[in-house]
């Protein structure tokens, strides 16, 4: 078991206590000091879990890769490697594979003209200026 030096303040507040605090929480519980403090700890950790998914957010945290902005999860390297290059090439939509450009979410909240336009484009990189042109002329089918 690690140990860990815990300081108290003279006060209470939303992130300070008191020793006397911890006294008292071991005391009711019938415990040492040292359990009291791992108690606390589990059960801030278990709201905070509650009320914001923190496991959740601590993994992509811990495990995710952030380019651009967005942190991903488990995606290939070679994926975040072409993903880079076309947010350094100034690419619209860097985000999206070639191939994911016609099935993805993005796509879908074109209306029907407009997909029926980008697919009859040959050009992938006319296509992605074409969406990213009807996202941000706000031109897109109501949701």
């Amino acid at each position: 078991m690690k140990t860990l030096a815990v300081r108290f303040s003279d006060r209470v507040s939303e992130m300070e206590t008191t020793h006397q605090r911890l006294k008292d929480i071991a005391e009711f519980l019938g415990v040492s000091q040292n359990k009291a403090v791992q108690y606390a700890i589990n059960k801030a950790y278990d709201q905070l879990n509650d009320d914001r998914n923190v496991e959740a957010e601590l993994h992509f945290k811990r495990h995710g890769r952030q380019v651009g902005g967005v942190t991903y999860l488990n995606h290939p390297e070679d994926f975040l490697g072409r993903v880079q290059k076309r947010i350094k090439d100034g690419i619209p939509l860097p985000h999206e594979d070639d191939e994911s450009l016609e099935r993805n979410l993005i796509f879908k909240l074109l209306t029907e003209e407009q997909q029926a336009q980008v697919k009859a484009t040959p050009d992938v990189l006319e296509k992605r200026r074409l969406i990213a042109g009807f996202l941000q002329a706000g031109e897109a089918a109501p949701a």
